[in-house]
Parts: structure tokens; sequence; C-alpha cells
């Protein structure tokens, strides 16, 4: 479906978007690959991309653990078994 659209037209004059692009793909499509293939999308002035600051910003540090502690303790039979304790075992609350 061949576009009216000056932007389309012009870009796939100057061969930024295929003939099979312009007949298949919708305009709204269409102006994506262009803006994506000038470079005029993305962000803005001033702005930087989110995945390219969490590069090279420090490491947040975590921030201390506050509030109820609770560990379980195994008792009986499953004090000399491996593994977590089952549930309904005894539980120590630590602050």
């Amino acid at each position: 479906m061949p576009s009216r659209d000056p932007k389309i037209v012009k870009a796939y004059k100057d061969g930024l978007i295929t003939k099979g692009q312009y007949d298949k793909l919708g305009e709204g499509m269409l102006l994506g690959i262009i803006k994506k293939k000038t470079g005029k999308g993305g962000t803005k002035k001033g702005e930087v991309r989110k995945t390219a600051r969490r590069a090279y910003e420090p490491k947040a540090k975590p921030k201390p653990k506050s509030g109820v502690k609770e560990v379980r303790k195994k008792i009986g039979k499953e004090k000399g078994k491996a593994g977590r304790p089952r549930a309904g075992t005894k539980v120590k609350v630590e602050k």
C-alpha cells in the first residue's frame, strides 16, 4: 500500500526503505524505520540512554536490613539430616 506521506516518499527515493517495505508495510512502521535509520529517534538533547547510564554509574550500596530475622532450628529426628528444615520446625526470632 504505497503511502502519500512526503517523509515516506522521500525516504523511499533516498533508499532508506526498500520497495518491498514501501509496498507492504503500514505508515507507522515505515516512519519508525525512517526514524531509526536517520538517527533522529531515541534520546533527546541532554539525555543519556538508560543502558549506558547503568553501565557507568557506581553500583548502589545495599541498605542495611532492619527488623526481625527468623532462624529455623531442626529438632528431633531431623536434626542430623541434611537440607533445609521442614515446615513447622522451631523458629528462633532475632533482632
